[in-house]
């Protein structure tokens, strides 16, 4: 169904589709180097999309991290930020990690986007450092 978090498996044609529009987002938009946009962890995170049209219009990658899971590459195409769709990954992330037990979902968020992180139930730990020369700040979500 259009508009509904998927999970994706790295063979997956919307795997490939997920790396494009993380390529736009990160390297074409953000100037993050294209050699440490996609990593050596890649293959075995868990990756999501949202499917408009047929389309990736939005993804992101949950990773296991010390009990916790971590969130990653959160990205939206650019003419659909806005419309729910990183909220919608957001809240799939939570319901995984409730599933799962994890005690905690954790992300490095860029600090023009950690509002939107905390709206979320995020907060704000450690200072903000560099990340591919973009502000980055710790967020954590603790589950109940």
């Amino acid at each position: 169904m259009a508009g509904d978090v998927l999970p994706i498996r790295s063979d997956s044609p919307l795997y490939a589709a997920a790396l494009r529009l993380r390529r736009e987002v990160f390297v074409v938009e953000q100037s993050v180097p294209e050699d440490i946009e996609i990593d050596e962890l890649d293959p075995v995170a868990r990756h999501f999309v949202v499917l408009e049209g047929g389309e990736v219009v939005a993804t992101m990658r949950l990773l296991p991290y010390e009990g916790a899971l971590k969130v990653g590459r959160v990205a939206v195409r650019k003419d659909l930020r806005g419309a729910g769709l990183g909220r919608r990954l957001m809240e799939e992330a939570i319901r995984v990690a409730g599933a799962e037990g994890a005690r905690a979902l954790v992300l490095n968020a860029q600090v023009a986007a950690a509002a939107f992180y905390r709206k979320l139930g995020f907060v704000e730990e450690g200072p903000i450092f560099d990340e591919a020369g973009i502000p980055h700040t710790r967020m954590v979500r603790r589950m109940a």
